[in-house]
């Protein structure tokens, strides 16, 4: 195949492509002319070098001269906007599945398909891609059956927001060994128990077992839509990969005493737990517990939630900020506790994205569309006030698109406040349908009321 080489006639040649043909100028004024609807025209530009990636219209017509079934010889680089995300690193095998453009409304799309993470490797741990971020990858393209997309596992990420490299992408830890027999008595570790279940045909179920570890990951907690938890464990209570065999997926989990959860704590990392139930090789490739065919038999809380309460007591109030409480950059969000006593819980519930602290800017607590949190606490909560956050112009207020469980909510550029509530336990939820940044809600600070 021969190789692909941008020259200015391709570039001009490309431009052509996507700005179609030009109107004849008319000989008068037309009254009636309006550029209203006259089409967003980006022009290709790059050299699918490191130095100088191809925007996302170059990167179209490169892969435009591509045979179907064809692919480029050499890798390139390409730059653009996420605007769509059809799997994010964390789903479980690895790599990530999305749509670039040059333009945040996407007015133009390229396919980055099963793409690796940071160095070329599977993720492991490390920052998620959001929508709007700015993302550079390296790789091959090919003209997939007419759909132009990245090769299959022959691309990665270089960069996020102009920051390259990242927490992710390590080998993973050295592998524990298999221990237990999957009785009360003698339960599987992570790794029996990945090891027993990787061993059956797919759609295979068997059991039920008893499984020992320690929470390494939650993905969704008790709390959430379904009122089960998706969550891995390890030996040790670490996250290597979910492919690693470290690592055993236990898979809408019911709760203890076989039940949905109604109330009560929840699931932190470094719990320990004995889950029974079935197990099953999920598509012959994912060993977890059969949906809604296991349960929390035993529980040992951990530290769980931050490393540190925060929050500054005066009079009748509380303040915190996300930045007091001592998390690692990307943390999943799960139950902070305040100086007072009061938590802050937070839930994916159906979200695409869970909840995340971030240290960018001030720091925040960053909750995408369907994400919630809610505050419990002892004493009478009759109001809260959060700062979202401000970024190169842009406020991360979910729109206003933010729903109270108690109270009268107002949100006013960068302030959100709930007055008028009266109770123990209140619930902010994104509602947001859109995307990029005016989904996310971000919270910098939150300050909370009690009743005198």
């Amino acid at each position: 195949m021969k190789k692909i080489l941008f020259s200015v006639l391709a570039i001009a040649m490309a431009a052509v492509t996507f700005t179609s043909c030009e109107d004849v100028p008319a000989p008068y004024d037309d009254p009636n002319d309006n550029p209203i609807d006259e089409p967003v025209v980006i022009e290709p530009e790059g050299e699918g070098t490191q130095v100088s990636p191809y925007n996302v219209a170059a990167t179209i017509a490169a892969a435009n001269m591509l045979a179907q079934g064809e692919e480029t010889t050499e890798e390139v680089y390409i730059k653009g906007i996420v605007t769509n995300i059809s799997e994010n690193y964390d789903g479980g095998y690895g790599n990530a599945t999305y749509y670039i453009s040059d333009d945040e409304d996407g007015t133009n799309s390229f396919y980055i398909y099963r793409s690796k993470y940071f160095d070329n490797k599977s993720y492991s741990s490390g920052q998620m891609i959001e929508y709007g971020d700015t993302v550079v990858v390296c790789g091959k393209l090919t003209n997939y059956n007419g759909t132009l997309e990245t090769v299959a596992n022959g691309s990665y990420l270089v960069s996020i927001n102009g920051v390259e490299g990242g927490e992710g992408g390590d080998e993973p830890t050295p592998g524990f060994e298999p221990e237990g027999d999957g009785t009360e008595a003698n339960p599987f570790n992570a790794v029996a128990a990945y090891q027993y279940a990787a061993a059956l045909g797919e759609g295979e179920e068997a059991g039920p077992v008893y499984i020992k570890g320690i929470v390494s990951q939650i993905k969704n907690n008790y709390d959430g839509k379904y009122k089960t938890a998706d969550y891995y464990i390890s030996v040790d209570g670490t996250f290597d990969s979910a492919s690693s065999g470290n690592q055993f997926y236990v898979y809408a989990s019911n709760y203890l005493n076989n039940e949905k959860y109604s109330s009560g704590d929840l699931l932190s990392v470094g719990d320990e737990v004995v889950v029974y139930g079935k197990v099953m090789n999920y598509k012959g490739n994912t060993p977890e517990t059969v949906m809604n065919e296991s349960y929390l038999y035993s529980w040992t809380k951990g530290e769980g939630g931050g490393d540190e309460p925060g929050g500054e007591i005066s009079g009748n109030s509380i303040k915190a900020a996300a930045s007091d409480f001592g998390l690692d950059n990307a943390a999943v969000l799960e139950t902070l506790t305040l100086s007072d006593g009061t938590t802050l819980t937070f839930a994916q519930n159906d979200g695409y994205n869970g909840p995340k602290f971030y240290k960018a800017g001030s720091g925040s607590f960053r909750m995408y569309p369907s994400n919630s949190v809610t505050v419990k606490s002892s004493k009478t909560i009759v109001g809260i006030e959060i700062k979202c956050d401000e970024y190169q112009g842009d406020t991360y207020n979910a729109s206003g698109d933010i729903e109270t469980s108690a109270g009268t909510i107002n949100v006013n550029g960068a302030a959100v406040k709930v007055s008028g509530a009266s109770t123990n336990s209140l619930t902010l939820t994104n509602t947001s349908t859109t995307t990029g940044v005016p989904s996310q809600f971000r919270i910098v600070e939150i300050t909370i009321y009690y009743a005198e």
